[in-house]
Parts: structure tokens; sequence; C-alpha cells
């Protein structure tokens, strides 16, 4: 016996819609977004414009983009306490030491999430904007999609002493560029990251006050 599908709630529909909006690289237009959702036109119109009215979706003439509200909540989002604002600096740190594009991984839904990037080749861009979404294969970019995009990552866990991994740092070359030569240094950034996510920060002296 076929089971029949729940219908979509409303909550459900507009999260469709910002993550085709996401898709379609921040902008599209009614009946794009409609047919890329399977969501009927009436339908689709009306959430869009509730999600107008909430700043999360602006309008501009007959086109859609991810608005202003939505930036500012994704801004809040943290994959671990100060994993993001740590991460940036060290991955400026060592793309300027390696030249090749790095990133910040994490797990999500059974894909890695680009949480923050340091990019170098404009064709990086496409491929691990933040926020964007790769195939995995136990925890790593997956072998099959490396190869399909010409590509090869020098990856290492970002661990914290009580063993637990948040995330992890890779570097991302174009072959036939060697991978052993930074394999060394993308651990070192990614053991310098956990340790600096569980340091302390200094007590305030009593003088300072």
């Amino acid at each position: 016996m076929e089971t029949k599908r729940r219908p979509r709630s409303v909550l459900e529909g507009a999260f469709t819609l910002l993550d085709a909006l996401v898709r379609h690289q921040g902008e599209a237009g009614l009946t794009q977004l409609a047919n890329s959702c399977s969501i009927p036109k009436a339908t689709a119109h009306r959430l869009l414009e509730q999600l107008t009215e909430l700043e999360v979706v602006q309008r501009s003439e007959s086109r859609y983009r991810v608005g202003a509200q939505a930036f500012r909540l994704g801004q809040s989002w943290q994959p671990y306490p100060r994993l993001l604002e740590l991460a940036r600096g060290e991955l400026r740190r060592l793309t300027a030491a390696t030249r090749a594009s790095s990133v910040l991984a994490v797990p999500c839904d059974g894909h890695i999430l680009i949480a923050a990037a340091s990019l170098t080749r404009p064709e990086d861009h496409r491929l691990f904007r933040p926020g964007s979404t790769v195939p995995q294969r136990i925890g790593r970019f997956c072998p099959i999609w490396q190869a399909e995009h010409e590509l090869v990552t020098a990856e290492a866990a970002i661990t914290l002493p009580t063993g637990r991994t948040v995330g992890s740092i890779a570097a991302v070359l174009a072959p036939p560029r060697p991978l052993a030569a930074l394999s060394d240094t993308v651990a070192r950034a990614a053991r310098t990251l956990g340790a600096a996510l569980v340091r302390k920060a200094d007590p305030v002296s009593p003088m300072s006050l």
C-alpha cells in the first residue's frame, strides 16, 4: 500500500523557498521558485509576500532575493561557540601560507556545510561559498565529487581535548599540485584552532579595573 505524503506545512514551504533562493545564487523570479520547489504559484506568491513583510525576503520588481533579516539571523549561527570567529583568522593565515583556498567544513544533514572560507581561485567561489553544501563520504569530502570538479583537498579534523570533533579545515588544490606537502600545514592549523576554542580568557587584573 502506497504511503500518502503528508501535506507540506506553511513553515516548511517558506523555508523551502528560502533554500531555493540560495540555490539560485540569492535571486530568482516567482515562476522559477515555484517550479523548483514544486509549490503552486499562488501559494509561493503568498508565502514570499509574507516573508517580504518580515524582511526575510526582498522584492525588486518581479524578482525576489534573500532579505536583510535572513542575513542578521544567519550571522548569529555558530556550529560551536567562537568557532567561526576564530576560524576566519586561521583560514586567512592558512591561505597566505599555502596560496590555496581554505575552508571550514562542518557536518550538516548528511552533507558537508561550508561554514567559512578564504578563497583564491574564481572557480572555488562557486563550489565553496559559505553556506553551500557538498557531498561527503565518511565525514570527508567525497572523492568522486572531488574528481568530478578536478580538485583535491587536504583535510584535518578540529578536535577538542575531550575528543569531540567540531568540524574540519581543508585546503583546496587543483591537480597536479602535490597534496602531501600541505597535509602537515593543514593539520597544524586544525590543532591551533582546536586549542584556541578551549583556551580560557585571561583573568582580569584588579589593576586594570
